[in-house]
């Protein structure tokens, strides 16, 4: 088959739990890819199992201590409460299967994919929001696709509410770009189960009608390539990225570290000078030593983190320094040490007068959360594929950063220096 006749749709489903498959394994459309295509019963995530972390595993079949992308949002102490995020592709260190994809011919869509704005492909509708005042629509305009203003204009249906109106907006871009464009590779972002999941925890009535409202969008996608005419040329990877654990209460290191004269604040709680800073990242936490070479800030810091792990009612579970981190987990970055929570916690930067807080004292609480461990098993998630190129197989245990390479497979791409391996059964040979 000529290459530019090659068709892949990736669709990420944010939050799909691998606790979710009992349920999902009896709608139509995720039915037809367990009969006729193949399956990833226990799809692991990467550490810390956040968002952004995970689809750039995904596009890079690398780990964060090589692609850098290592929590949603950067470790800046002066803007704790409002930090940037990891939105722009700039960040990322290696090459995605988007460049190789480029230099083979192939032309590429991304719709809200994480760590895609300002990425310089065919189509880009990149995840991004304002977390300041200022002109979001030309920032927008200038970190996207010009060619899909137009069609998105038309295509999206507005709404006060988050969601679903970013999901209706990824689904009509989508199923445009199928009709109108056929890119070769096709990766789609949907974040409705996960934003509900937050805000209702994972065994709320609406996960299921969420659920059944994935299966229609996938089958309407499907039936664009039939429309189109590439559906026989065109192979489906549905897949999340973590699961989501619930919790009921907060771990606030920045409090402990302001009581022991590590941060220092003004009056309205704005940190004005830092020696040891905690970036949460939901059930695990990122801690940032500001002078990386003083020894003794480290071992007091270092021995501080030990004695609160060993206090049953910390909330903490484990300390990692990075070294550990790197060698079991591939995560490495600026941070000196990783907090893993218990079940029950999640970290969060706020700064208040106590360690640990109930997360209804705070406005607009969660429910659940993830970041932590890989190996925690609300963490794990799935993965389904079917098309020309997919076997009938069912695969038990993979990884995120094995999806990459099993991509560059079936569209004879060459990628270099990647931690994850082509899923070989899942292919026909």
């Amino acid at each position: 088959m000529n290459k530019y006749n090659k068709h892949i749709i990736v669709i990420s489903i944010d939050a799909l739990n691998a606790l979710d498959f009992n349920y999902i394994k009896d709608l139509p459309t995720f039915k037809s890819y367990i009969s006729e295509g193949s399956y990833v019963r226990n799809m692991y995530s990467i550490y810390p199992s956040l968002t952004y972390p995970c689809h750039t595993s995904i596009i890079t079949g690398t780990y964060p201590n090589k692609h850098g992308i290592v929590s949603n949002k950067k470790c800046q102490p002066e803007r704790y409460k409002k930090p940037e995020w990891y939105w722009y592709e700039k960040s990322i260190k290696v090459p995605t299967i988007f460049d190789y994809a480029k230099k083979q011919g192939y032309t590429c869509a991304s719709i809200l994919w994480p760590v895609m704005a300002g990425a310089t492909i065919t189509y880009n509708m990149p995840e991004l929001w304002p977390i300041e005042p200022g002109c979001f629509i030309s920032n927008y305009i200038k970190n996207s696709s010009r060619n899909l203003i137009i069609p998105a204009l038309k295509n999206a249906k507005l709404s006060c509410s988050a969601q679903p109106t970013l999901d209706n907006i990824a689904d009509d871009i989508s199923n445009y770009l199928i009709l109108k464009k056929q890119p070769n590779l096709l990766f789609i972002h949907f974040t409705q189960l996960d934003y509900t999941m937050h805000r209702l925890g994972t065994s709320a009535t609406k996960i299921q009608c969420i659920l059944n409202t994935m299966d229609s969008r996938i089958e309407g996608l499907i039936n664009s390539t039939k429309k189109a005419n590439i559906y026989d040329q065109t192979d489906f990877i549905i897949l999340g990225d973590h699961g989501m654990n619930n919790y009921k209460y907060y771990i606030c290191m920045n409090s402990f570290f302001k009581e022991n004269k590590l941060i220092i604040t003004n009056d309205r709680n704005r940190i004005i000078s830092w020696k040891a800073f905690c970036n949460a990242c939901g059930g695990s936490a990122q801690i940032c030593i500001k002078n990386e070479g003083d020894k003794q800030l480290y071992k007091k810091v270092y021995a501080q983190l030990l004695e609160l792990q060993s206090n049953p009612e910390s909330g903490i579970k484990k300390v990692y320094t990075s070294e550990e981190t790197n060698r079991l987990f591939h995560l490495d970055n600026s941070f000196q040490f990783v907090l893993e929570a218990k079940d029950g916690y999640v970290f969060n930067n706020h700064i208040c007068n106590q360690l640990i807080i109930p997360r209804t004292k705070l406005s607009r609480p969660h429910i659940a959360d993830h970041g932590f461990l890989p190996t925690h098993p609300n963490m794990r998630t799935l993965l389904f594929a079917k098309g020309n190129n997919i076997n009938n197989t069912y695969i038990p245990q993979a990884t995120l950063v094995d999806v990459a390479p099993t991509i560059a497979k079936i569209m004879n791409i060459p990628m270099k220096n990647i931690d994850g391996k082509c899923l070989d059964s899942l292919l026909k040979h």
